[in-house]
């Protein structure tokens, strides 16, 4: 249940919704990620482009007229403090804009390793972060568990992960509240009546509100198409 509440937490909607749009959903199954004292990193991935350096439209960061669009987000619930300079999850700031990819000597930490910015965090802070940044994990040098919870959302007509395909498991469905299962739905775009999430104006309570088009243009495609 602590964790179900995460996906209509009244502290994150107001940003998920902002950086996703109207109907958010969860896209990739959670994870919970537990780096061990001593253990290794992983090198950097994500980012704007391929490998190839073409636009990689599944991981992409637009900005319009000063709104932000993000086809994947990630937001990553710390479980346990991070220390600067104990290692963990890090980034190349400013790489969600690259119009180049990223060498393949920075990739693998073999160079530049002074861009690898690490954020200093507390246990229930969460960071989010699109995944057309740049991002890996540093070796961890901290003396206890380093642990997480990853979750991934995207728009709500967009799809990157396949969870949604067969269903969501019942077992993760049994007990969420209506809210919650508004996040679980598959991608179709909001104006189709979808009911999405919206912070009150107080901005203490989560409410819902339900995307249409205009009534006209439903007469419409009935008219012509006909009603399933």
């Amino acid at each position: 249940d602590v964790f179900r509440r995460l996906l209509d937490h009244p502290r994150l909607v107001p940003y998920v919704t902002e950086l996703l749009g109207m109907g958010y959903r969860l896209d990739h199954m959670p994870l919970i990620l537990i780096q061990r004292p001593g253990s290794e990193g992983f090198q950097f991935h994500g980012g704007p482009l391929d490998g190839d350096g073409r636009p990689n439209q599944y991981l992409s960061y637009k900005c319009h007229n000063g709104t932000m669009q993000l086809s994947l987000l990630a937001v990553a619930v710390q479980l346990t403090d991070v220390n600067e300079g104990e290692g963990g999850f890090c980034i190349i700031k400013g790489s969600h804009k690259s119009n180049f990819p990223c060498p393949k000597s920075v990739v693998n930490y073999e160079e530049a390793k002074e861009h690898a910015y690490q954020p200093v965090t507390r246990a229930g802070d969460v960071v989010l972060f699109s995944e057309a940044t740049i991002h890996g994990t540093l070796p961890w040098s901290g003396k206890s568990d380093r642990r997480l919870a990853l979750f991934r959302f995207s728009p709500a007509n967009y799809a990157y992960g396949r969870g949604y395909t067969g269903g969501w498991p019942d077992s993760w469905l049994d007990g969420m509240t209506d809210t919650q299962r508004l996040i679980m739905e598959p991608p179709y775009n909001h104006r189709l009546d979808r009911k999405s999430l919206k912070m009150s104006e107080d901005g203490k309570a989560v409410s819902v509100e339900t995307g249409s088009r205009a009534d006209f243009k439903k007469e419409f495609d009935e008219a012509v198409f006909g009603r399933t």
